[in-house]
């Protein structure tokens, strides 16, 4: 039985390094990522052309907020033993609201720029104009609305507990929340996104297909990417959404320590890398996209020639000085 403890102790420093490591590795290159991705289809005219834009701009601001809230104080707990939910009763209450809300915002945001591209694919013109820019950002902003009153009960009943020992612990004070938070994670993270994500893959799919032979142009480069980043979501986010929702069935079940040392590290696993590709789209439009490489080479080191040239000065326009004569 010690043997068996000692093991679990030892996977859960396994953890440990993991997020050191692997989660470090992920705050730092999905930041940059989607910092420049917002830079992109903000800044770069043939890549902003249509309001899928936005919503591919809103997601990259949800997963900043998903990321570095979610990772950074697991991280800083590590590496520090400074645990700020237990420091600081406004982190503990915000920490999970914006964390929940940043990745649930991020994915959907992910969906809607799919549904944009379906309907810009589409041969139907009614159903280009369908979602203007106007329209797009309305959508955004109530996507993000939503999910912040959905998670709203979080603040609310999240707080410090006082522990025998004199020092303060964040946990929520009603267990319905617990669970509420765990099905919404669920639902809006995982499932949710990943049923409308394969949907919308197929779709676009089928589309593309009949809109290579009418015609190539950006529209088509920005479905490649898109279809590939899809991919990737769906890649991560089936595996991960079944085993959260495993552990959710069997959390009444009595286990080993060593069993939930297993569990534990399969989910650190899984989780870390729905937070990588969550933040990865730029990497991946980069890597995969030969003209998303040439627009953003062209934009950064784009060079105006100027247009003044040294003239010769006319012999008429030489006034001599009468001094000089």
């Amino acid at each position: 039985m010690s043997s068996d403890i000692e093991q679990a102790l030892y996977i859960f420093s396994v953890t440990d390094h993991l997020y050191e490591t692997f989660g470090l590795f992920t705050i730092i290159i999905c930041t940059i990522g989607n910092l420049c991705n917002c830079f992109v289809f903000l800044r770069i005219p043939p890549l902003n052309k249509h309001p899928n834009a936005l919503f591919l701009v809103g997601a990259s601001i949800g997963s900043l907020l998903f990321i570095n809230t979610g990772l950074w104080t697991i991280i800083i707990r590590i590496l520090t033993g400074i645990d700020y939910m237990n420091k600081s009763l406004f982190w503990c209450k915000v920490n999970g609201w914006l964390t929940y809300s940043g990745g649930c915002f991020s994915f959907m945001c992910n969906c809607f720029a799919g549904l944009c591209q379906f309907l810009i694919l589409s041969p139907n013109t009614q159903w280009q104009r369908l979602i203007t820019y106007t329209s797009a950002k309305l959508i955004i902003l109530s996507t993000a609305i939503v999910y912040l009153l959905i998670f709203s009960p979080i603040p609310i009943y999240f707080t410090h507990n006082q522990t025998p020992s004199a020092t303060y612990v964040c946990r929520s004070s009603s267990r319905i929340i617990d669970l509420y938070a765990s099905y919404w994670i669920m639902i809006g993270y995982y499932f949710i996104p990943a049923i409308l994500t394969f949907i919308l893959f197929a779709l676009i799919w089928y589309h593309f297909q009949q809109f290579l032979r009418r015609r190539h142009n950006i529209e088509g480069v920005v479905t490649r990417m898109m279809l590939i980043q899809m991919s990737t979501v769906l890649i991560s986010g089936i595996p991960a959404g079944i085993f959260v929702c495993y552990i959710l069935v069997t959390q009444s079940v009595v286990k080993t320590p060593l069993r939930a040392s297993y569990e534990f590290l399969v989910l650190v696993i899984l989780t870390l890398f729905t937070f990588l590709t969550n933040g990865s789209a730029f990497w991946i439009y980069l890597f995969c996209s030969k003209t998303f490489r040439k627009h953003l080479k062209e934009y950064i080191f784009k060079v105006k020639p100027t247009n003044r040239q040294v003239q010769p000065i006319p012999l008429i326009a030489i006034h001599i000085s009468p001094s000089l004569q």
